[in-house]
Formats: structure tokens, sequence, C-alpha cells
């Protein structure tokens, strides 16, 4: 993994705060934000870090958007309706 960018920083406003690339980089894991390349495409090539980086199947899931709230909460509706009646 290419450590290069990692010290510099920006204002993140997921968070509200200034941070280094190296969290945003980390964010889940070893996975980076999905935000990335919105917040850090003026400051560094984030294309050719994220090609160089990352497979072209690991980039989709990562610059992915969150399923929708709606269809999450439903689904721990549904999960917890079946438990309830298994349970009875």
């Amino acid at each position: 993994m290419d450590e290069h960018y990692d010290n510099e920083e920006i204002y993140c406003r997921k968070l509200g705060h200034h941070l280094r690339f190296k969290y945003c980089r980390t964010e889940s894991g070893e996975r980076p934000c999905r935000k990335i390349a919105d917040c850090w495409f003026d400051k560094i090539p984030i294309g050719e870090f994220l090609r160089e980086n990352y497979g072209e199947k690991e980039l989709a899931s990562i610059l992915a958007a969150p399923r929708a709230k709606a269809a999450t909460l439903v689904e721990l509706i549904e999960r917890a309706r079946k438990r309830d009646s298994s349970d009875q």
C-alpha cells in the first residue's frame, strides 16, 4: 500500500474536523472511506492512487453508494419478526 500521502490533511465534512489521509485510507479497517475520491480529488491524484492500490472489484465496492436506510430498516424488521415467530 502506498503511504506517500498519509500525512496530508483535509477538513472532513462527514466528521466535522481535520484529519489525515491515512484515516480516510483506512476508515473501514483496510478499506478507505467511500467518499475518499470526493474529498481528495483536488489535493492529491486520488484516481491514480485508487487504481494503483485497489483492484477493480474492490474499487466498485468501495465507491458504491450505501444502502438506503429504509431498506436496511425493513430488513431488520423482517429479521426480528422471523426471530419472534420462531421463538413461539
